[in-house]
């Protein structure tokens, strides 16, 4: 029951939680954590798919589940409406479904009968990757792991108020919400809040001064203007690779924040964090490691990693190789003692056998001064297979678009090969995300 057992550094009257809807204490937070016990005491609760929709009821079951559960599949809102969801559950075979109208009762029994009350070693979190590449596997975690990375300083975490922009079920938010629990600070969850615009009035009115999100997620929350003069004092980047365009955009409009941009995966849990301010990591991380995790390029590009725990699949089977690991599908390059990241391999596209990938190109083009967002895709092509296109977001509405297009055309041809320059850019309103806060790319 570890986390539980984070409550009790916490006073009772310290906000831990704030929705739009509502707020909660670390005491009605234990309060209501007893009750959901209650609940549980004539349920089967060896294999549990919490489906709640509503953020603080779906976090407040999950620390009530730890330590009674075997295992518990942590639905996000996403999933749960996709067309992958239905053939998930089937495979994890839940034995209780908690959602948003469970309340316990049972009308065929009655009567307290032994269920919830019982202990276990240690409970398995079930998370699902999120599918932007293919079908999502489902990955198990233990508390343990999961709370590895947590800085346990209860007295400097109260002086941080986390910001959720994440679905709290999904590898990063999950993140967030252990750290701000573990460390006892104030989280702020506007992940059901429906866009970044009024996401940023929300922090700025809870007064957050951390935020993780993706790289798409900042861009677009410095465009919105909205939070001004805010004081981060940590900023983290993750999920898509950092371009240093967007590095340096965030320490000139936060210049007191630490910022980190960090790797992880729900595959592979949390590998490592850089603070220096620079795209990529070190070289040296290849022959030395980093965080107790060992690092490699495969011979295909990608990066390889060792972490130092142990993480199967759902089905119990290894996700690594014969020397221990994990394939990350992360194509990285190494450039000027740095490793660069340079997309997903998976999302390639090719040109007459020449393999382009789309997060490559959009950094580029999001160096020239009029672009704020940019979406790079293939298109098919009788002669060369494909043709790289890109959807490009001006900064500003009126800008001249025919100006705009030579100025990307021409820093393309000057920056990357032939092959990789756009045959086609079209001007767009908008480049949207999907609910990881990734550019959407389907």
């Amino acid at each position: 029951m570890i986390l539980e057992e984070l409550l009790t550094k916490i006073s009772d009257a310290q906000v831990l939680w704030v929705s739009p809807q509502r707020q909660m204490t670390a005491g009605a937070l234990r309060q209501e954590i007893a009750v959901c016990k209650g609940l549980l005491r004539a349920k089967e609760t060896s294999r549990v798919a919490l489906e709640s929709s509503d953020s603080i009821r779906a976090l407040m079951w999950m620390i009530a589940l730890d330590g009674i559960a075997e295992s518990v599949f942590l639905v996000p809102d996403s999933l749960r409406s996709s067309d992958y969801y239905c053939d998930l559950k089937t495979r994890f075979q839940p034995t209780l479904i908690i959602d948003d109208v469970f309340t316990g009762k049972d009308p065929e029994k009655s009567g307290d009968l032994p269920g919830g009350d019982r202990a276990v070693a240690s409970t398995r979190w079930v998370l699902a990757t999120s599918g932007t590449t293919g079908t999502p596997k489902l990955i198990e975690h233990s508390t343990e792991s999961l709370t590895k990375t947590c800085k346990l300083d209860t007295h400097r975490g109260r002086e941080f108020t986390w910001g959720l922009v994440y679905d709290p079920f999904r590898f990063a938010g999950l993140q967030v919400v252990l750290q701000a629990l573990a460390s006892g600070s104030k989280l702020v969850l506007c992940n059901q809040i429906g866009n970044v615009k009024d996401q940023a009035a929300f922090l700025r009115e809870n007064d957050a001064n951390a935020l993780s999100a993706t790289p798409t997620y900042w861009r677009k929350l410095l465009m919105s203007g909205v939070l001004g003069n805010q004081r981060f004092r940590q900023i983290t980047l993750g999920g898509e690779p950092a371009d240093q365009s967007i590095l340096n955009a965030l320490k000139a409009a936060f210049p007191e924040a630490r910022i980190a941009h960090i790797y992880a995966s729900t595959e592979a849990g949390v590998g490592f964090s850089v603070t220096d301010g620079l795209m990529g990591f070190p070289k040296q991380y290849l022959e030395r490691g980093i965080a107790g995790n060992q690092l490699q390029i495969s011979e295909s590009g990608t990066l390889l990693i060792k972490p130092e725990q142990h993480v199967p699949s759902a089905a119990g089977a290894s996700l690594a190789n014969s020397d221990g690991f994990i394939d990350s599908g992360d194509l990285v390059a190494v450039r000027d003692e740095r490793v660069l990241f340079l997309g997903r391999d998976s999302g390639a596209i090719n040109v007459g056998g020449n393999k382009v990938v789309p997060e490559e190109v959009e950094a580029v083009i999001r160096e020239v001064e009029g672009v704020a967002e940019v979406l790079v895709k293939p298109k098919g092509s009788g002669v060369m297979g494909q043709l790289v296109t890109a959807d490009i977001q001006p900064r500003k509405a009126d800008a001249d678009m025919d100006s705009l297009k030579k100025q990307i055309m021409a820093h393309c041809r000057e920056r990357l090969e032939k092959y990789k320059v756009p045959a086609l850019i079209r001007f767009v309103a908008e480049i949207e995300h999907n609910p990881t806060g990734k550019i959407s790319r389907t």
